[in-house]
C-alpha cells in the first residue's frame, strides 16, 4: 500500500498566479509568459518606491540624513559601515547602477543567445533558454525563482567549457552588475557556491560594474531596507544573515 500523501499541497505554487496566456499546442499543453527572478543574485534597483530613471535622486536627502533620523538606533558598527555609502547622492547612484545593470543584462543575453549566421548568410534562430528552479519555486511577488542560461546543444556543450557558459545569474555577478543574495532554502551546491564567492571577490577587487564606487557602494538589498525604513514599512534590518565564509550568524 502506497504511503504517498495524496492530500499534499505543493508549497508556494499558489503564488504563481500572474502568468500571461500565450498559446496552446493541444488540450493539455499551454504556453504562458511569466516573470522570472534570477536566483542567488541581486542587481541594483532601476526603479524602487518612486525612485526611477526620471527621478533617481528621490531619496538622496533622506539617505544622507538616515543615520541621524530613522536610523539613529542602529548598531554602531552598522552605522559606521553605512556612513560613506549613504553620502554623495546614494539614491541617484543606485538607480544609475540599476540602469547600467539593465543595459548590460540585455546585451549579455543577446550575445549569449546569438547563434551567428547560417550558410545562406541569414541569422540563425537564437538559442532557447535553459531554466532551472530550486526548492522554493515562486517568490511572494509571483515570480518564478530560477537559474537561467542559454540552452546550448550537446555539441556546443562539448566544445565550450563550463566557465565559458555560466548561468546568466553568475555572469551578472562576475561582470560586477549584481551581488550574491542567497536565501534559504535556495542554496547552491558547494562547487557552485565557490564560483559565486570567487565572482564577487574578483568583481570587487577589479572594481567591475557598480563596485567601481568602492566604499560608497550601497548594495541593492541595503538600499531597499533603508528606503523601506524611511517610509516606515520596516524597522531597520529584519533578516537573519549568515556569513558563509566564517559560518557566523547575525541576528536582525
Amino acid at each position: 500500500m502506497s504511503t504517498f500523501p495524496f492530500q499534499y499541497t505543493a508549497e508556494h505554487l499558489a503564488f504563481g498566479d500572474k502568468p500571461i496566456w500565450v498559446s496552446a499546442t493541444d488540450g493539455d499543453t499551454p504556453t504562458v509568459q511569466l516573470p522570472i527572478r534570477m536566483l542567488g543574485m541581486d542587481a541594483p534597483e532601476l526603479h524602487y518606491a518612486g525612485a526611477t530613471k526620471e527621478d533617481p535622486g528621490k531619496y538622496d536627502e533622506a539617505l544622507a540624513s538616515f543615520l541621524n533620523e530613522s536610523g539613529k538606533q542602529l548598531d554602531t558598527g552598522l552605522r559606521k559601515y553605512l556612513a560613506q555609502r549613504l553620502a554623495d547622492k546614494a539614491s541617484t547612484r543606485q538607480i544609475e547602477a540599476g540602469e547600467a545593470a539593465s543595459v548590460h543584462f540585455l546585451e549579455m543575453v543577446k550575445d549569449r543567445l546569438d547563434r551567428g549566421v547560417g550558410k545562406n548568410g541569414k541569422p540563425l534562430t537564437p538559442r532557447r533558454l535553459f531554466v532551472m528552479v530550486s526548492q522554493q519555486v515562486f517568490d511572494r511577488y509571483s515570480r518564478l525563482l530560477a537559474y537561467v542560461n542559454a540552452s546550448y546543444e550537446k555539441k556546443e556543450r562539448e566544445e565550450l567549457p563550463p566557465e565559458k557558459r555560466p548561468t546568466f545569474n553568475l555572469q551578472m555577478i562576475q561582470d560586477g552588475h549584481a551581488v550574491s543574495l542567497l536565501i534559504y532554502p535556495n542554496i547552491p551546491k558547494a562547487e557552485d557556491l565557490k564560483l559565486v564567492q570567487t565572482a564577487v571577490h574578483e568583481a570587487r577587487i577589479y572594481k567591475k560594474g557598480f563596485w567601481k564606487q568602492g566604499k560608497k557602494t550601497l548594495l541593492p538589498y541595503e538600499f531597499r531596507w533603508i528606503v523601506d525604513t524611511i517610509a516606515r514599512k520596516r524597522q531597520g534590518p529584519d533578516r537573519y544573515c549568515g556569513n558563509i565564509t566564517t559560518a557566523m550568524l547575525f541576528v536582525p
